[in-house]
Formats: structure tokens, sequence, C-alpha cells
């Protein structure tokens, strides 16, 4: 048989670029401080109410609501829900503003794929609440990480006061929900 011919194509380089790292599942690192932006929209945004929780539960009603060592980002204190609990405030004034905008820091624990937890409010007038989000384990948040939210609420024409409400809808006693920084805003 003949010989055959030595390759004529050069052998290719192996790649520069770096490797890219695999996909971690450690819990991610609280970020140092909390963003302070108002939300996007336009319009000048005042502080209606803001807590941290460190001195006392603020506007959210009851006892039984506010727990130690879990607090963003530094600090003691925050408040928590579990299982079906729920933390609501008392009427706060809002007669000045067309819109709200609302923010706070979430920290779970316990939460099983597909529990999920409800942020609600109710106006002046009205006898039940309405829902405005829903976060959801395995889905929206991770146990043990910090996150924060932020939404907008439209302020329906007539409407002076407001009820925040957070509703827990999950099935165990371990499942809880730690909610710290809460930023209300008008425009």
């Amino acid at each position: 048989a003949a010989p055959t011919a030595a390759p004529t194509a050069l052998p290719t380089a192996a790649p520069t670029s770096p490797p890219v790292p695999a996909p971690t599942t450690a819990p991610t690192a609280a970020p140092t401080a909390p963003p302070v932006t108002a939300p996007t929209g336009g319009g000048d945004w005042v502080e209606v109410y803001k807590d941290d929780f460190e001195s006392d539960q603020g506007l959210f009603m009851g006892t039984n609501k506010r727990f130690e060592p879990i607090s963003f980002p530094d600090g003691n204190w925050s408040l928590r829900i579990r299982r079906i609990s729920q933390l609501k405030t008392s009427w706060i004034d809002i007669r000045d503003y067309s819109q709200l905008s609302f923010k706070f820091w979430m920290y779970a624990t316990g939460m099983e794929v597909g529990d999920n937890f409800f942020f609600n409010v109710r106006f002046n007038g009205e006898t039940a609440f309405t829902p405005v989000d829903e976060w959801v384990s395995g889905t929206d948040f991770s146990n043990r990480e910090w996150l924060q939210q932020a939404m907008t609420i439209g302020v329906p024409a007539g409407k002076r006061k407001i009820q925040l409400q957070f509703k827990g809808d999950s099935d165990k006693g371990n499942d809880r929900v730690y909610i710290d920084q809460v930023l209300l805003e008008g425009n």
C-alpha cells in the first residue's frame, strides 16, 4: 500500500479565554447596604414610612412579631411571618400621593419548594385586602439569602389611608420569612 501523506492542517490552539466558574449553591453574601433609589417612573418620591425594627416593631401590630438575630444589613432585629401568620400595619396616611413605592428586604428559612407568602394592601373604605405580589420558594427566592423586593402601588382616587399586610401561606411551623428595612414612599 502507498504511504499516507502527513496532515497538512496545523493543530488547533487551546482556547485563550479564562474558564468560566461553575455555578455555586453556596448562599450569596448580603450586600453591604440596601439600595435607596426610588422606582422608575419619574417624579419626586417622599418618605412616608421607614423602619429597621431595631427599637420596636414600628407600625406593624400584634405581639410576638419581632425577632433577633436575623437582620439586614446590620443590627439584630427583624419582623417574622411563619406558616400562615400575618404582619399588618396600622392605618398610614397617604392622602397626598397618587402612587406609592414599597421596598423591603426578606430572608427565608425552612421554606420548601412551592411554599409562598403574599404582600397585600387595603385602602380606607375596603373590608378585604387586595393582593399586590406573591413570592414562591424555589421560583422567586431560596432559603438563607437576603433579597430586596420592590413594587409600585397606584392609589385610587379618594383614598386617604392604607394598611400593608404580609401573609404567609405555608404548611409547617419551621417555614419562616424575615422582613427588614421596609421603606414606603409616595409621589
